[in-house]
């Protein structure tokens, strides 16, 4: 019965781990969407910090001039 208790409160742990680290993660990201900061070095806060941690510190700039919408093969010519 212990062996049994103890994978029962492993798996509880870990699905408690896991909704912790979800709302870490959604607090991190409303407040990174809020500042607008993601792009900066600081972070607004702690939990944004640990978003940076968990999601990775990743940012691709996008230009705004240099990317376009409609690919080569999507157009089309009417003759």
């Amino acid at each position: 019965m212990t062996a049994i208790d103890a994978i029962v409160f492993a798996a509880a742990a870990g699905f408690a781990l896991v909704v912790v680290i979800t709302l870490v993660v959604i607090i991190g990201i409303r407040q990174e969407e809020r500042y607008q900061t993601l792009a900066n070095k600081n972070a607004p806060s702690v939990m944004a910090q640990l978003t940076r941690v968990v999601l990775g510190n990743y940012l691709r700039k996008e230009d705004a001039a240099a990317t376009s919408r409609d690919r080569a093969d999507d157009r089309v010519s009417v003759d």
